[in-house]
């Protein structure tokens, strides 16, 4: 059961209106008792969807996925279905993710070295030299920058909804509007 209750979207400040268009996932309306801090939150969130990132959208859903799973928020995986969905990630590649087999065939040698490169971030503070070499040898700088950034974003979400039991809203009746908030968030940027 959530121990804050929600917020309505109507409490959102002006500045995030009309990304909301009305409807805002529980996360952010838990965020909205910190009004000073709400809208920062919604903005990085903003920019690592944006045209433009430095992570393609397959492999971010894949990190979220991962992340989530390390950080045991088990409401940013389920968020992250549809969107993963939608972005072409497949069911047997999500399947792998739960199981913990980020070496298996489904993902390519790339996302393999970015998926065991996440799961070592999540975990621990440091990465050992291979790992980093690994995932160096696929990623630029920019994007493991950006790995990391989303590490640190989707720890912040998740310690929210695990914390405060934060209701998941991705039942399949708000898979469609969980995956046009994303879109927003993608046409939008910061």
């Amino acid at each position: 059961m959530v121990r804050m209750p929600y917020k309505d979207a109507g409490d959102l400040p002006e500045s995030m209106k009309s990304l909301s268009q009305g409807r805002i996932i529980n996360v952010y309306r838990t965020l909205l008792h910190s009004t000073h801090t709400v809208e920062q939150v919604a903005r990085l969130g903003a920019v690592l969807f944006a045209p433009g990132a430095a992570l393609d959208p397959v492999d971010r859903e894949l990190l979220i996925l991962t992340f989530g799973l390390h950080y045991e928020a088990e409401y940013e995986w389920a968020q992250h279905v549809p969107i993963s969905a939608a972005v072409g990630i497949t069911d047997e590649q999500r399947v792998a993710l739960r199981n913990g087999d980020t070496d298996a065939d489904v993902f390519t040698p790339a996302q393999r070295a970015l998926l065991r490169f996440a799961g070592t971030v999540a975990d621990g503070p440091t990465v050992p030299d291979d790992l980093y070499a690994a995932v160096r040898a696929h990623y630029s700088e920019e994007q493991v920058v950006e790995t990391l950034v989303l590490a640190g974003f989707y720890f912040l979400l998740g310690r929210v909804c695990t914390v405060l039991d934060v209701d998941i809203d991705a039942s399949d009746a708000d898979a469609a509007e969980v995956v046009r908030q994303a879109q927003r968030l993608q046409t939008q940027g910061g």
